[in-house]
């Protein structure tokens, strides 16, 4: 059974992922600052696809109220958001989540944004890969997507570089939180099927080297 359906206690889910480089783990108490500043120093590439986090997040006391929420989803398996830290010196470096899950694919919709863009995008990509594993992995996901505007359409190509593929484009699709415009989406995605052949290329390329 995938941990989409265990409603057991949070200490029973492996909450924390590490890569190399990187520190995953769901927000908890002490982490307002960072989130918020992260939030603050990047509002103009993070509008308009977090407009509503943007909207929500204006004070610390907002923000000490959104890490909160966020842990509570995390404990009620609602949403699985991961604060990114740099290992070496603890530095907060972006936010990457599944949520919207759909438990009778099941599947869930990938959410990222990172500090400093694209200067991070190799870290990006690191935490990406870290997730995907955990997605197709513990949680037992047959199918991971990401949305994207025009505006963050990098992170379309972060994804296809991760093994999403484009599906298509939805036109006026997306509304922001404090816009009346419509905008156009693309929509990326990858299957249990894409990630195993994935990982049976990696297995092969790695028998080969050796």
């Amino acid at each position: 059974m995938s941990f989409l359906y265990n409603t057991t206690a949070a200490e029973d889910f492996n909450e924390q992922l590490e890569t190399d480089h990187l520190l995953l783990r769901p927000y908890q108490e002490g982490d307002e600052n960072d989130f918020m500043h992260l939030l603050q120093e990047n509002m103009a590439y993070l509008n308009p696809a977090f407009s509503g986090r943007l909207a929500r997040v204006r004070m610390l006391d907002d923000a000490r109220s959104q890490v909160q929420q966020l842990r509570t989803d995390w404990e009620n398996r609602r949403i699985f958001d991961f604060g990114v830290w740099q290992k070496e010196d603890n530095h907060y470096i972006g936010d990457i989540a599944l949520k919207n899950l759909d438990r009778s694919i099941p599947k869930a919709e990938l959410g990222l944004y990172f500090a400093a863009w694209p200067a991070t995008r190799q870290l990006a990509q690191e935490a990406l890969q870290e997730v995907i594993r955990f997605a197709f992995g513990p949680l037992g996901l047959n199918k991971v997507y990401l949305r994207c505007t025009s505006a963050n359409e990098s992170y379309g190509s972060l994804a296809e570089s991760c093994g999403f593929v484009k599906e298509g484009v939805l036109r006026c699709d997306y509304r922001g939180a404090d816009s009346d415009e419509l905008l156009d989406l693309s929509y990326y995605g990858i299957t249990r099927q894409d990630f195993e052949k994935l990982q049976q290329q990696e297995a092969a390329s790695s028998t080969a080297v050796v």
